[in-house]
């Protein structure tokens, strides 16, 4: 379902060895945040 897709095309990607875990956080909060300013929610 949507979950399995939104978990293979953000959370599953290839990423090299040194960025961390932090960094995918990060980028994750970032998506987030905009998506609240897009949509009005913040």
């Amino acid at each position: 379902p949507l979950a399995k897709i939104i978990n293979s095309s953000l959370i599953d990607l290839p990423t090299p060895s040194n960025i961390s875990a932090w960094w995918n956080f990060g980028s994750l909060l970032a998506t987030c945040l905009v998506l609240q300013i897009l949509t009005g929610l913040f």
